[in-house]
């Protein structure tokens, strides 16, 4: 999962090595963190990244096709599961590693039909605010008595979710320069506070603004590789409470959108347009069922 620092420079490494790995939450029932959340958050917008050797990470689903990734994950992904469904990568297309970020774009051969994803803006707050983290892999590992769980261990994989609050200020890559929100895996946050591990790298970190769900990161990188730590404890080595972080997404917004474009919908007739054509598709022995226009862009 390390990605900051000198650890670019090994990462191709490591993550061939690794399985893909997943969100670790506090409570010990994760029965809840599996199935959509209640709160409305984009649980059908993240979507797994399958290579040859299997599930490697996570992606989120923005529209017309297009798939955003952190741009660490392995090159190789050439399947894209959403929503129970499997998705050949558009290999015609050439991903887009989006300029000082670690974020990248792919493309699906195929539409799922979900309409535009809100991606938060320059002029939105994304700081101290309650936030859902969903990405996919496997879950805990052994129990660390009282601090957490290693991670690895379990080879399952499942979308799940986790929620905690961004913090204050942001964090900034000496040597990438990237800037990352960041999330803290405190137990005083609740049952349901989350950790990002290994194959969450690509997922999605979404807040509520003004009554709209939007993308505010993406999955990236935490402080202990191998295990999530909650509580602070001085005689065990590492950083507790850990933290994760996620790639903004705000500062790049326009620049993703004018690559994966306007969102494609259909012009509405008036009533009495859809009439006088039955009418005349009648008279040539055509019939006909109107389209539904795709929800307007949210943005």
């Amino acid at each position: 999962m390390k990605i900051r620092a000198l650890q670019f420079l090994v990462f191709g490494l490591v993550a061939f090595a690794r399985p893909a790995l997943g969100i670790i939450v506090i409570n010990s029932d994760e029965s809840a963190n599996r199935v959509a959340p209640t709160s409305g958050a984009p649980w059908q917008y993240v979507a797994r990244l399958d290579n040859h050797f299997g599930a490697r990470a996570s992606g989120v689903y923005l529209g017309n096709r297009y798939v955003l990734t952190a741009n660490h994950v392995d090159n190789d992904m050439n399947n894209v599961f959403l929503n129970g469904v499997n998705y050949a990568v558009d290999t015609t297309f050439t991903p887009v590693a989006i300029t000082n970020a670690d974020l990248r774009i792919i493309r699906m051969v195929s539409d799922p039909g979900l309409p535009f994803l809100h991606l938060a803006g320059a002029s939105d707050n994304t700081f101290n605010q309650p936030a859902t983290m969903i990405g996919w892999g496997v879950g805990k590992g052994t129990a660390i008595p009282n601090q957490g769980w290693t991670w690895g261990d379990d080879s399952t994989r499942f979308e799940r979710w986790g929620t905690s609050a961004t913090l204050g200020n942001y964090s900034s890559d000496p040597v990438s320069g990237f800037t990352f929100l960041m999330t803290t895996f405190d137990i005083t946050f609740g049952p349901q506070t989350g950790q990002l591990t290994g194959g969450d790298s690509g997922g999605g970190l979404f807040e509520n603004l003004n009554g709209t769900w939007a993308l505010v990161g993406i999955n990236s990188d935490v402080d202990t590789d191998n295990e999530a730590l909650y509580d602070e404890n001085p005689s065990t080595a590492g950083n507790q409470p850990d933290h994760s972080y996620f790639q903004t997404v705000a500062q790049y917004a326009n620049q993703i959108e004018a690559i994966i474009g306007p969102e494609q919908t259909v012009p509405v007739m008036p009533g009495w347009g859809y009439v006088v054509l039955g009418v005349l598709l009648a008279m040539t022995g055509v019939r006909f069922l109107p389209r539904t226009p795709m929800a307007p862009r949210s943005r």
